[in-house]
């Protein structure tokens, strides 16, 4: 990648953190609270997930 590229790329970062760090406080704040049984529903699809990408991994190596 050329280096102004690497720059504008920066710029554009550091442009976002400025204009949406001072709001995310607030959004952190006022944002509804996860119960355990949202946490639940989220984690049980994302396990599953984990352990196909592991069953696909130990089939390719068995071949």
């Amino acid at each position: 990648m050329d280096l102004w590229m690497q720059i504008a790329l920066g710029a554009l970062a550091l442009t976002a953190i400025l204009l949406f760090g001072p709001r995310l406080g607030s959004a952190l704040r006022d944002s509804p609270k996860g119960s355990a049984q949202d946490w639940l529903s989220l984690l049980i699809p994302i396990g599953g997930v984990v352990l196909f990408v592991a069953l696909l991994i130990m089939l390719a190596q068995a071949s």
